[in-house]
């Protein structure tokens, strides 16, 4: 049975949480960020190598989905704005 229950996100206060959680939280953005490099490496050569056998075309970019450990593609219009967040409730410890 499917559970439709909506999650109530709340934004984290990082300022205040304890000092071991504050040098977890340290350690994960600094993979996250190595992370973000690398994938933002893979996808500009992979988006190269999609235009150099035209399989996407110069004026289109494609938008990249890793759910599950795969690799998903789409393209997209690059001049079409994203939709930005709305702004969440915070949490603080």
């Amino acid at each position: 049975m499917k559970d439709d229950t909506k999650l109530a996100w709340l934004t984290v206060d990082t300022d205040s949480l304890n000092q071991s959680l504050k040098a977890k939280w340290q350690a994960l953005q600094k993979v996250r960020a190595a992370e973000k490099l690398a994938r933002e490496e893979f996808e500009s050569a992979f988006i190269n190598a999609a235009r150099k056998v035209e399989a996407v075309e110069k004026d289109m970019s494609l938008a990249f989905g890793y759910r599950f450990g795969g690799l998903a593609v789409a393209k997209v219009n690059p001049a079409e704005s994203k939709s930005k967040a709305s702004t969440k409730p915070k949490f603080s410890f």
